[in-house]
Parts: C-alpha cells; sequence; structure tokens
C-alpha cells in the first residue's frame, strides 16, 4: 500500500486506485488460490522432483547407461529410413566470429542453407546419404569444402572454419571526370577503387552488403569490406549507400520511400454532396520536412501529407473533459480563389489526465539493422525510451523485442518498478544483421497475446527506419495480415520513424494506419521529448477508435467543394455507418482539424451550409461501453464564418498557412500561382501574435529557409 501513496498524498488518484484494486484482485483470484488436493500435490511434487534428480546423478555418474524397460509408449530404436540431423557452426579461423549468413551448399543435390546469426545452421537428412559434402560459401572468404558421414538416429555436429582471401587493391592513379569512387586505405598506403570493383562481390549498395551479405561490417560507425587477413587490404566504405559521394538521381537523399496520395479534386455538389473520410493525427509528415529542410533541401512532394501539418499544430479548441468528442466550426475567406470560403471543421477529443490514465502494457518492437547504425538512430532510439520511462507509472509494464535477421525477446514484459532491468535492456542494444521486420512484428504480437488485459492498454510502439528485406513480408498490408488475429483486436500498433537516407514512409504509415494507431517521426531529442513525455496520455490511451467524418453539403448553398489532404483516409459515402470498414484512432486530448475549399451560391448571406456527423466505436479498455459506436453532429452555419481572413482566430489562420505551406511543397495545382515567400509575413505575425508558442516560431523559421531553398 505503501508504495501507491507518493510523497505527502494521503489520496489515491483514480489511476493508482484502480492500479491498487487490480493488484489485490490478481492476488485474491480464487482461480490462483491452490485446492486442498494442490496444497498436498505441492510437496509430493518436490520429494518427486529431488527424487529425480538423485537419480539423473547416480546415473550420470556411472560407467554405463541403465536398460529402459519396454513401456507401451517407449519408442523403438531408429531404424535407416528415419531422418537424421546435422549441427554446424561456421567460424572464422582467425578471429573465431560466428560467420552470419552463410551459404552451405549440399553438393550432388540441389539443396543448400544459410546460417544465422550466431553463424549456426541444423540439416535434417536422410542417413540413406552415407556420405554428405558440404561446401562452405562466404563473400571475403575462400571456399571451404567438409566431408561428413552422420550416424542413423543420432546428432552429428560439426564446425567449419574459413580462411579470409586477400583482395588486390589497384594502385593509385588519376582519373578525370569520375567522381563515383570510394577512398580505400590502411596503415602504408592509398588506394581508389572504382564502382566496378564491386560488381565482382554481386551486391546492389554497400547497405545491401551489409545486411544481407558477409564480408561487409561495421565498425566504429564506419562500412568496412573485409578483404584479407590481419594487416592486409581493409576497405573503408564512406559515403552514401549505394557507395559514391552523391545520392543518384540528384536526390538530397537516396533511399528515401514515399507513396503520393494525389489530389482531392473539387466536386460539385450536384453530383455528389457527401464528404467522408477516417480521421488521423499522425504527423509524422510534416517533422520529416522539418528534417529535409533544415538539412538544406526541400522536401519530395510525395512526402507531403497535408493533414499532418495542419494536426501538428494546436487547434485553439475549447479543452473537453466530459464528452468524448466535441465539433467546431468556423471559416473565412479564401487565399486560394476569390469567391471561395474556407472552412475548418475541427474535433477535439476527450482529455485524460495523466494520473487518471489506464496502466499500459507496452511491448517495444526496436529494429536493431545494420541501417540503425547510420546517424546515430539506434542512439536516439535509447534516448527516447530514456525519456518515456521517467512517464510512466504505477502498474505499467514494459516487454522488448528486437529485430536484426531474426527476430528475439531481449525483455519479458517487466512491472515499471524495475525500472533499472528496463534501463539495462535498453542500453544493451547494439546494431547488426539485416532487416526481418515481418519476424520482429510476429514476435511482438506474441508477447502482446500472451500478456494482454482487456482493462489496460495493450500497445506495441515499432522504432525504426521502415526498412524490411527479408522474412515473410516486407509490405505492410501483407505483414499485417498474415500476423494479426481476430484476437488482436485491443491490441493497438503504432510506429515511431528515425533517420535519413534508407528510411521507408511508406512502410511506417500504413503500419500504424492498418494496426490502429498512430505514426510519428523524431527528427531530434526535442522532438523526442514532445512524443514520449508531453504527449504520451495520448500516445497510449485510446479514447475512440474507428473514427469517421462524413460532411453533407447543402446543395442549395454550395456549388462545389474540395476536402484539403485525407487523400489516402477515402471512405466510400455508404460505408459512413459500415462498422467494419477500418478508421481512425483519437487519443486523450488530440485534436483533428479537416480544412474545406467551398464555392458558395451567390448571395448566400446565412442559414446552414450542411452537417457534419462525427461516428466512432468505444475501445475495449473502456469497461462500461467496449465496443458500443457513438454517432454526433452538428450543423455548418453561414454565422460561423468571418468576413475578412484577418478578422478569424489565430489558431485558424496558423492551419491555414501550414496548409498552404503544405500545398506549395508537394505542387499542388490549386497552389501553383503562389510561392513560399508568399507566407513569410504571414508566419512572421503568427509567431509575434502566438508569442509563448514555441512551434509557431519555429514555423516561420522553416518557411523563411524554404523559401530561401525555393529562389535557389
Amino acid at each position: 500500500m505503501k508504495r501507491y501513496l507518493k510523497k505527502d498524498n494521503f489520496q489515491l488518484s483514480g489511476h493508482e486506485k484502480e492500479n491498487l484494486w487490480l493488484k489485490i484482485s490478481d492476488a485474491a483470484d480464487p482461480v490462483q488460490k491452490p485446492t486442498p488436493s494442490r496444497r498436498f500435490l505441492k510437496p509430493v511434487l518436490g520429494v518427486s522432483t529431488i527424487l529425480a534428480a538423485v537419480l539423473a546423478l547416480v546415473i550420470f555418474m556411472s560407467d554405463e547407461a541403465p536398460v529402459v524397460p519396454y513401456v507401451a509408449n517407449h519408442q523403438p530404436e531408429p531404424t535407416k529410413e528415419e531422418t537424421t540431423t546435422v549441427a554446424g557452426r561456421i567460424l572464422d579461423r582467425e578471429s573465431g566470429d560466428p560467420l552470419i549468413n552463410a551459404n552451405i551448399i549440399i553438393e550432388g543435390t540441389d539443396k543448400s542453407l544459410v546460417t544465422d546469426y550466431d553463424g549456426r545452421f541444423i540439416l535434417k537428412t536422410n542417413p540413406a546419404d552415407t556420405e554428405l559434402t558440404l561446401r562452405v560459401k562466404y563473400l571475403g572468404y575462400d571456399d571451404e569444402v567438409a566431408t561428413i558421414t552422420p550416424e542413423a538416429g543420432n546428432k552429428s555436429k560439426v564446425v567449419i572454419s574459413m580462411d579470409p582471401t586477400i583482395v588486390v587493391a589497384l594502385e593509385a592513379f588519376d582519373v578525370e571526370g569520375d567522381a563515383y569512387m570510394v577512398d580505400v586505405s590502411n596503415a602504408s598506403t592509398e588506394h581508389i577503387i572504382y564502382s566496378e570493383t564491386f560488381e565482382k562481390f554481386a551486391i546492389s549498395s554497400v547497405e545491401d552488403a551489409l545486411s544481407k551479405q558477409a564480408g561487409v561490417v561495421k565498425r566504429a560507425g564506419e562500412l568496412h569490406m573485409r578483404g584479407g587477413r590481419s594487416g592486409e587490404v581493409d576497405f573503408q566504405i564512406d559515403g552514401f549507400v549505394t557507395g559514391g559521394t552523391t545520392a543518384p538521381n540528384g536526390e538530397p537523399h537516396e533511399l528515401m520511400y514515399f507513396e503520393h496520395s494525389g489530389f482531392n479534386p473539387f466536386v460539385a455538389t450536384e453530383e455528389d454532396s457527401l464528404s467522408t473520410f477516417a480521421v488521423d493525427v499522425d504527423n509524422a509528415s510534416y517533422t520529416m520536412a522539418r528534417r529535409y529542410i533544415d538539412g538544406g533541401s526541400l522536401p519530395p512532394a510525395e512526402a507531403i501529407r497535408v493533414e499532418e501539418f495542419i494536426n501538428f499544430f494546436e487547434a485553439g479548441y475549447e479543452r473537453q473533459t466530459e464528452e468524448t468528442f466535441a465539433i467546431n466550426c468556423d471559416g473565412a475567406p479564401s487565399r486560394f480563389g476569390d469567391g471561395y470560403q474556407m472552412v475548418r471543421v475541427g474535433l477535439q477529443g476527450k482529455t485524460v489526465l495523466d494520473e487518471n490514465r489506464k496502466a499500459a502494457n507496452l511491448v517495444f518492437l526496436i529494429d536493431i539493422s545494420g541501417s540503425m547504425d547510420q546517424g546515430n538512430r539506434l542512439g536516439l532510439v535509447k534516448q527516447s525510451l530514456r525519456i518515456l520511462l521517467d512517464e510512466l507509472a504505477e502498474g505499467d509494464r514494459v516487454a522488448i523485442v528486437v529485430y536484426g535477421s531474426r527476430a528475439e525477446v531481449r525483455l519479458e514484459p517487466t512491472d515499471i518498478n524495475h525500472r533499472e532491468v528496463i534501463l539495462t535492456a535498453i542500453e544493451s542494444l547494439r546494431p547488426s544483421g539485416a532487416t526481418n521486420a515481418y519476424a520482429g512484428l510476429q514476435e511482438a504480437y506474441r508477447i502482446a497475446r500472451e500478456n494482454y488485459k482487456s482493462h489496460k492498454l495493450n500497445r506495441l510502439i515499432l522504432c525504426s527506419d521502415g526498412v524490411a528485406n527479408m522474412g515473410g513480408s516486407t509490405k505492410a498490408e501483407d505483414m499485417l495480415e498474415q500476423i494479426r488475429k481476430a484476437s488482436d483486436k485491443g491490441i493497438t500498433l503504432s510506429t515511431i520513424g528515425f533517420g535519413m537516407g534508407n528510411y521507408n514512409d511508406e512502410l511506417m504509415e500504413k503500419l500504424a494506419d492498418q494496426g490502429d494507431g498512430n505514426y510519428y517521426y523524431v527528427d531530434q531529442p526535442k522532438e523526442a521529448q514532445r512524443v514520449f513525455s508531453e504527449n504520451l496520455t495520448g500516445l497510449l490511451q485510446t479514447i475512440a477508435r474507428q473514427v469517421k467524418v462524413q460532411v453533407v453539403f447543402d446543395t442549395s448553398k454550395i456549388q462545389r467543394w474540395r476536402l484539403l489532404g485525407y487523400e489516402n483516409r477515402d471512405v466510400a459515402d455508404n460505408d459512413f455507418r459500415n462498422d467494419d470498414v477500418d478508421a481512425g484512432e483519437v487519443g486523450s486530448g488530440h485534436q483533428v482539424t479537416a480544412l474545406y475549399e467551398l464555392k458558395m451560391v451567390d448571395d448566400v448571406s446565412e442559414g446552414s451550409l450542411g452537417t457534419v456527423h462525427l461516428r466512432y466505436e468505444m475501445p475495449a479498455h473502456h469497461s462500461e461501453l467496449e465496443g458500443q459506436v457513438m454517432e454526433i453532429s452538428r450543423p455548418l452555419q453561414m454565422e460561423q464564418l468571418v468576413p475578412a481572413f484577418h478578422l478569424a482566430p489565430a489558431r485558424y489562420r496558423l492551419q491555414v498557412v501550414v496548409t498552404e505551406f503544405a500545398e506549395i511543397l508537394r505542387g499542388s495545382f490549386w497552389a501553383k500561382e503562389r510561392n513560399l515567400a508568399d507566407l513569410i509575413p504571414l508566419a512572421d505575425g503568427l509567431s509575434e501574435e502566438l508569442a509563448g508558442d514555441e512551434r509557431v516560431k519555429e514555423l516561420a523559421a522553416l518557411i523563411r529557409k524554404a523559401a530561401d531553398l525555393q529562389s535557389e
């Protein structure tokens, strides 16, 4: 009881009361109480265990194994037709290090296999093959051949050591006009190796070699190709993933994967007066764009999702503490075209105080593949998790699953009271191997299922650069379709992205979307603080799921309309009340804003312009209303619109400016007449007007930087 009473507070919060009650109820669970027969069995089983141990010791110390008497279920001795097992390991002869993903070919057959993370392999074979010849191939090593004769019914063991081969380097000479080269150096001499040299190694990229092929390793943050014995040739590979000093196709960062969602068109209300979409509270697109601009380049158009720019900023809606949602509507003349109105439809979610948050079962799925060593990505993940640990409360539990070439549980579910144990597991993480995200998700969902509690928040949090290059699938849709089960309804998946260059935004966004969670991108420690500390309850506690909005426009007042953003969140109009259709999730205190550009019918000055409908389902951890579907609505009135842009609330103007910023960056047809420089006076004015908001100040500086880049 003592640990539930903090400092001088002698009254438990709602969160603490619930956790104390859960502790008591778990301890008093009649299923866990031993019956009289169980109490009798306990000492009997203890004695039996001791006797079995003594018997085993006697057997171990005797010269001969005991004769096993025949019983009905005793297995007969294996026959010649049975499968036998060969277990082996492939090692570097000099260092004794395991060789990962070494190729083992069974000569005379079409069979082959590869070693695992520890250089191990297991081969099941028919003993009719009285002799097996294994040829081992590994990049940067001489082939090694071993012949073994497995015994029927027994497990044969073999260790194969391999010698590094010497790769001859070219002497240095000058070639003009060819910039695509890699400097190679050792203690005694320097060489220049052209890209053609690497073609012999059959690798498409250095990063690919690091993650999939043998012979390329990372030491002290640098890529090396192992080509000889100690003191001989050692290729140091710096620069970009593909081996050069400039990314291909003139891009500022190579191997960045985005999916362009297109642009919503204007729709005539006579043809379609309904706008339906699933809500989205992600904001990774904005922080990703910020990373590009701060790095000296404009982001690619396909990286821009307008709704994620809008929802990064405080909307100014009234805080909600009673009802699950409140609907807000306002507007002003559009800056995009004369005669148009820009209408804001906003949702304000209920705020759950930190002390009243439900206890959480968290499974952190952490990418420790080789790519996470770039730019200290894994270091930023560790820093983020340390911030999170300081915010977790009584009753929260943490598990850690990692994946490189394979998935591994590094920390079983552990109560937050054992903070040092959790911290030790985090600090021990080191990058290595390929990127088997599929296996990682499989293992993380398994842990989450086994520890699922309906009265708790059950969430997976994936920390990764989104690269997936091995495993059962590398597509988000296929991964979750194959891994998730019907019983996973109460388990949500949020994704946190790290890194630039060799980053897969598309995968991370879709995993969060289909995993019923949110997607954030951490580009700096300050953003880690915002996601894992300031916004922790919003990240963890879902207040509503399957959240959909449908706006019904009055055809007598509105000629045509356009929704800005939400292109990849579109829902068919007739599916608004189809609760089997997947939609968005909203966390504690989250705000959701959608902006509509409307062309009004002439002489409309008052009355209703339409109706905003909101539909959602209560989450699994809401014990009283779990699974219940709610629907609320609010009219959109002409009186809610002000006659001039400068008369609108500051937060409205802020979100319009942010929207225009995104529209210009993504090359929208409706923003083609505008330049980023046009936004500087507005952004500077808002920075002064909202002086206490650091994000607005940062936005003004970001727009100025982007305008300079656009003018170059």
